[in-house]
Order: C-alpha cells, then sequence, then structure tokens
C-alpha cells in the first residue's frame, strides 16, 4: 500500500492541530466565504473534457438518470474534443474524426439523422491508381493487390483470429496473421494495398496492432452492425454538431460548462476528488469522470495524486495511440481525375503519401479545389516535425511526380498536428499488439481509496480506447460515455449496486449481446450476431 502524499491527506479526518481540512470542511468554507477564491466550485459529479464521451455521459446523467449536479471541465474554447473542423476557403474540412463508419445499428448514424448532419457516402471502387511509373488506372498491379488483399486475405485473416479466439490460442501481431493467411508482401503495390486496409484504418502498421482485436473490432463495426458503409461528413457546420445538438438537449447545459480550464492536478481518494487547473480554478467533486485520450493519460501533462496505481499505469504504457494526419491543400483549379479516391504506391518507401482524396467531387464539395492526403503512423510524426513549407513541398513533389511539373501551387494549405497537442498526444487508439483485455479493462476501471472497495472508487475513466468492441471509433467514445454515466450513478445512489438500466447499456458498450427494445438516446434497431468466420 502507497502512504498517502501530503495532498491526499487534505482528504482524511483530522488527525493533528495542524491537520488539512477535509474535503466537506473545503467545501463548506468555500461556500460561507466565495472570496476566498472566485474560482472554486463545487459539485456532485464532474466531467474532465466535453468531447463525444464527456458531453455523451452528461446527456446520461441528465435525462436518464435524473442527476443534473454537474460541471464540466473543457480545456478547449469550444466542445467537440477531437472533433474538429476549419475552412480552407470557404470549404468546411474536418481535422479529426469525418466519417460515420457503419451504418446500420451505429448510434452515430442515429445522431447524425437526428441532427440533420450531412454526409455523403464513399464508394470504394471509386480510386485512381498511380505507381511510381505514374498513372496506372484501372486493371493494373497496384488495383490486383488491393482486390486481393481485400477480398481473399483479409477474409482468410477474419477466419483464423476467429478459430484462435474460440480456441483460446494467444493473440498474435497482424503481421503474423495476415502471414498465415498467406500474405507476404514484397512489392510496392501489394505493401500499398495492405496500407490502404490496414493502416489507413488502424492508424499504425501491422507489426504494431495485435490480430485478434484488430479482427473483432472490424467484425463488430462492419459485420455485425448489418452495415458495412461508410458516409463522409460533409456538413458546413462540422461533424461535432452531433455533439453540439446532445448538449443543447440539457437543461442549463451553458451554466455547466466551463471553457479554456486545462486540468493541471487530479487529487483523489476515498471521500472525493479535487482538479486543479492551470489558471488557479479549483474544483470539488463527489465523484469525477475523466475521458481524457489515452495519448494524455500516456504522458506527464496531467498530475495525479496519489499516482494512478501501478497496473493502470501498466495499462496505459501499453496501449496505442495512433497518429491519423490529413493534410489538406486548395488549388487554384482542379487538375486530378474525377475519382472520391487516389492511391499511390511509391516505390521506395512504405506509408508514403499513399492515399488521397478529392472533396471537388458531387455530393462532397462541388468547385471547391480542395485534395487532401493521409500520413499515419511514423510517416505522420515526422511531418508534425516539420514546417508548414517543408510539408507542402513534399505534398506538391509526390503530386507533381503524379500529374506532372505544370500543376499549380497551392492557395491555401493546412494540417493538424494532433501528437505535438498536449490536449491530445494522437489521433485515436488501436489494439496493440499484446495487449490483453484486462488491460483494457484496467483502462477504464475506476480508483478512489486504499481499501479497494467499490463504495470508495471515486475517480472514473472513459473514452474510445476503453472500448472492446469500438476502441478508436465514435461510436466507442458515445457508448462508453453511456455506460460510465451509469456506473457513476450507480455508486452515487445505490451503492454501486448495479441496476438493470445499466446492464442494458453494458450490453450494448461491452458484452456485444443482442440487444432490448426501449432504451433511451438514439433509437437504433436490434442488432443481429453474424460473425465474419461463422
Amino acid at each position: 500500500m502507497r502512504t498517502p502524499s501530503p495532498l491526499l491527506l487534505a482528504f482524511s479526518l483530522s488527525i493533528s492541530l495542524f491537520a488539512t481540512p477535509t474535503l466537506a470542511q473545503r467545501v463548506t468554507d468555500t461556500k460561507t466565504n466565495p472570496k476566498q477564491n472566485p474560482k472554486t466550485y463545487t459539485t456532485t459529479v464532474l466531467i474532465l473534457g466535453a468531447g463525444m464521451t464527456g458531453i455523451t455521459a452528461a446527456g446520461s446523467l441528465a435525462n436518464e438518470l435524473n442527476i443534473t449536479d454537474f460541471l464540466i471541465l473543457e480545456a478547449r474554447n469550444e466542445i467537440g474534443g477531437r472533433m474538429q473542423n476549419t475552412k480552407i476557403g470557404s470549404t468546411t474540412i474536418e481535422l479529426g474524426a469525418n466519417w460515420i463508419q457503419s451504418l446500420g445499428t451505429n448510434p452515430i448514424w442515429a445522431l447524425a439523422q437526428k441532427y440533420h448532419v450531412k454526409n455523403t457516402p464513399s464508394i470504394w471502387s471509386d480510386i485512381d491508381y498511380f505507381t511510381g511509373d505514374g498513372w496506372e488506372g484501372p486493371g493494373g498491379r497496384l488495383q490486383e493487390a488491393m482486390d486481393r488483399f481485400g477480398e481473399q486475405v483479409f477474409h482468410k485473416a477474419s477466419i483464423e483470429a476467429g478459430r484462435r479466439e474460440q480456441l483460446g490460442l494467444p493473440d498474435l501481431s497482424m503481421r503474423a496473421g495476415l502471414r498465415l493467411a498467406g500474405w507476404t508482401p514484397l512489392t510496392s503495390e501489394e505493401f500499398t494495398a495492405e496500407y490502404f486496409y490496414h493502416d489507413w484504418e488502424m492508424g499504425e502498421t501491422p507489426v504494431e496492432s495485435g490480430f485478434i482485436g484488430t479482427i473483432n473490432s472490424h467484425n463488430e463495426t462492419f459485420i455485425e452492425s448489418g452495415s458495412d458503409e461508410n458516409n463522409l461528413c460533409v456538413d458546413p457546420r462540422g461533424f461535432k454538431q452531433i455533439i453540439v445538438g446532445q448538449a443543447a438537449e440539457i437543461d442549463g447545459f451553458d451554466g455547466k460548462l466551463h471553457l479554456n480550464e486545462v486540468v493541471e492536478t487530479i487529487e483523489y481518494n476515498g471521500q472525493g476528488v479535487t482538479v486543479t487547473t492551470k489558471d488557479g480554478a479549483i474544483v470539488y467533486a463527489k465523484y469525477a469522470l475523466c475521458t481524457f485520450s489515452l495519448g494524455v493519460l500516456q504522458h506527464d501533462d496531467v498530475k495525479f495524486v496519489p499516482p494512478l496505481p501501478e497496473w493502470k499505469q501498466e495499462a496505459y504504457a501499453q496501449g496505442h495511440m495512433s497518429t491519423y494526419t490529413k493534410i489538406f491543400a486548395k488549388f487554384p483549379h482542379k487538375f486530378w481525375n474525377s475519382t472520391q479516391f487516389t492511391v499511390y504506391a511509391d516505390p521506395d518507401e512504405r506509408g508514403y503519401w499513399p492515399v488521397w482524396q478529392s472533396l471537388d467531387e458531387e455530393g462532397f464539395a462541388p468547385g471547391s479545389h480542395v485534395y487532401f492526403a493521409t500520413l499515419t503512423s511514423d510517416q505522420a510524426y515526422r511531418a508534425e516535425r516539420k514546417t508548414n513549407a517543408e510539408v507542402q513541398a513534399e505534398f506538391m513533389s509526390v503530386l507533381r511526380d503524379m500529374y506532372g511539373p505544370d500543376i499549380p501551387d497551392p492557395i491555401e494549405f493546412k494540417f493538424p498536428r494532433w501528437t505535438l497537442d498536449p490536449l491530445f498526444r494522437g489521433s485515436f487508439s488501436a489494439w496493440g499488439a499484446g495487449v490483453t483485455q484486462k488491460q483494457q479493462d484496467d483502462m477504464r476501471e475506476a480508483i478512489g481509496g486504499s481499501s479497494n472497495s467499490d463504495l470508495e472508487k471515486r475517480l472514473f475513466f472513459a473514452g474510445e480506447h476503453t472500448s472492446r468492441n469500438w476502441f478508436g471509433y465514435l461510436q466507442g467514445a458515445y457508448w462508453e460515455g453511456r455506460m460510465a454515466a451509469h456506473n457513476l450513478a450507480d455508486c452515487l445512489l445505490r451503492k454501486c449496486v448495479e441496476q438493470p438500466s445499466t446492464a442494458f447499456v453494458k450490453r450494448w458498450a461491452m458484452d456485444s449481446q443482442e440487444s432490448k427494445s426501449g432504451k433511451q438516446g438514439p433509437q437504433v434497431p436490434r442488432r443481429k450476431r453474424r460473425r465474419m468466420w461463422a
């Protein structure tokens, strides 16, 4: 057992004439003497972060569980978390989450419909092909490699992953799983096909990704949901409208939200949680929900007092935070072919500017002259550390290899630096090779006092990285937010006795069992079990 730090003892009963006041005493002092600190607050529940998980949790507390005494601290000047948009010219571009990935039973699809978020289907066959020799077009080696991976190799790998899981065999890396499916890439075309189907989805290489976990996520997202469709958000208001819409349904939301509050310290024990921000605000809460990204929890940007338990630190250290960087350019005119996607197989380097997308197409932003590329993993990290001018020069060098030396320079050029941003430290999580289910459960596990009693658990954790089925996806963030709200409410109101409504949400968020009708929140149809490997 760790010896409580001096700060932690601030929550304890006085043991000497000079002991620090308890949490209850400090709350009372604040109420009776508000001038003590004009930015000191007390609340029953404190939510840290106003992204998809935080706002969904807030909506569940207020509208499902009748818990209205809560505050939300958000470091940025608006809600949305990693759902961020900006303008390039007059066109709205999404820097973070962009797709509704699978329709069917996906609650993000239900929210997009509810809040009238404009979106357009991505047509995966609408691809232009380039290699180091220039334009290849359909029917060449690159398309052959992509068709073989997408139609044969991945299916074989899925069957093998299911077999291993059912037999209780150890997990492997995705690279090993692909080898077992007969895939041993040697050519630039084969490496690019692999990138298109794996790296571009997971944000990391097959060597880094776990085999069973990655296949399971694909299965849950695109098979058991009843839909393998992907719709790209093209709403001028931004994709975060599905978060803004949920927030608008919470009575008194503006009074509960505190923007521009960067959390510096989280102090916790079996009686409550105290949070201090960089500009001196202090919040005392009976319970808190931390929705920070896995990347933030892997760094020292926030100090926990006492330090997180070793088992939780290990879980975060083992987790994988991917970086998925979209690099946008607006040109004076369109010089590329009219397809949704362009795939480029660099002859020398795997993952070097391989996937491009045009927004200047019907259903997207016709006439925008916007073209963008995506980099992931090491290529994304490398770009983040370059200047905009250096990245633009590289961007244009590849385009001129593809389209010729006479194409124009861009009028405008923009991209985010997710890994370098201390509020995020990456784009989304992936199931890393070697990660166990227990480690992921430990990422979610609530903590508090030293007795490990459920009644002393006061600091809860949730985010897309804690989702077993949909890590890295918005629907994972949504379900984890709802589940965290229900788990917290059970402890707050019923001494941590699980209620039927909590069990219902857990079935959707964790157990992947068939749903019952009558749920609250976005109405989605009943899910059918359809194992890819059955």
